[in-house]
């Protein structure tokens, strides 16, 4: 049997997902904090990727504001919109399917796969109680698809198929997906075999490699590992030696700090500075919880 905890984590994630959305909404229907900025939203812009994108990013701030203040926002973000009145009606709509996730009772005498069909078919029951079919592909159909693959994974896992035909069969169901969703698919599964691969040595696991990805992007990946193991270890190089230079004398902050700069001007471009600022405040973070214990 292959029940893997990935496959487990995805069904996890979206149940807790659809759970800790309706818990949101019910906690800020009780609130009345009235703010005349949403901190959250500074500097940022509505997002119209989508229209449950454009309703999340409002919903957002809940606890911030409460739903009237909320509604608030977004009609008058919708009156800037040729279609907004449209839209609106289905924001309404959107709020009142996500209070109704609240009644999805968690079913005490189910377990395993047979738990997540009993929510992922509620979570259907649910969107169709609220929205026609053509407002329930726009707003879901993402969401139910990665929960029905999910699903469909645990299946094959539970049938105990050899790893030829559990392959086999998966790739059978990719297949069937639309060419966007199968290429994520399987860039995930790519990615996932290389971190495998890449934790291990031996010239098989370079041919493996090979096979996964081809020759020109093969070597590009040793380049990049070759890039990043010299990083690393002039990183370190330049720790001992900073720690040194910090434990000397100067006669001033300003004569210190300018034998800093050029210590690390001399171990690094310009590039790649920024990126050792920001692990070097780790390694000082990790050393004062070391120090501190």
């Amino acid at each position: 049997m292959r029940i893997t905890y990935t496959s487990y984590k995805i069904i996890f994630l979206i149940v807790v997902g659809l759970v800790f959305a309706a818990f949101v909404y019910l906690y800020a229907n009780d609130e009345n904090e009235d703010q005349a900025q949403i901190r959250s939203h500074l500097g940022t812009d509505v997002d119209i990727s989508s229209d449950r994108d454009t309703f999340e990013y409002f919903l957002s701030t809940l606890g911030e504001q409460d739903l009237v203040q909320v509604n608030d926002a977004y009609s008058h973000f919708s009156e800037t919109m040729s279609f907004g009145e449209r839209q609106k009606a289905l924001f309404d709509k959107y709020q009142a399917y996500r209070q109704s996730l609240s009644l999805i009772a968690a079913p005490t005498s189910l377990s395993g796969i047979e738990y997540l069909l009993h929510v992922h078919y509620q979570s259907l029951s649910i969107q169709s109680l609220h929205f026609s079919e053509e407002e329930q592909k726009r707003l879901f159909y993402e969401q139910n698809l990665t929960s029905e693959m999910a699903i469909k994974r645990l299946e094959l896992e539970l049938m105990g198929l050899d790893e030829e035909s559990y392959q086999a069969q998966w790739q059978s169901e990719l297949d069937q997906l639309p060419p966007d969703m199968k290429e994520s698919y399987q860039n995930a599964a790519l990615i996932s075999n290389l971190n495998t691969l890449s934790q291990q040595d031996g010239e098989m696991n370079i041919d493996k490699i090979r096979a996964l990805v081809g020759d020109d992007a093969a070597q590009r990946l040793h380049e990049l590992d070759v890039q990043e193991t010299a990083f690393h270890q002039t990183f370190q190089r330049y720790l001992t030696e900073r720690g040194d230079m910090l434990d000397q004398e100067f006669g001033s902050d300003a004569e210190r700090d300018s034998a800093l700069t050029a210590l690390i001007n001399t171990h690094f471009s310009p590039e790649d500075q920024r990126r050792v600022k920001a692990l070097q405040t780790l390694d000082s973070e990790e050393n004062n919880a070391s120090n501190s214990i």
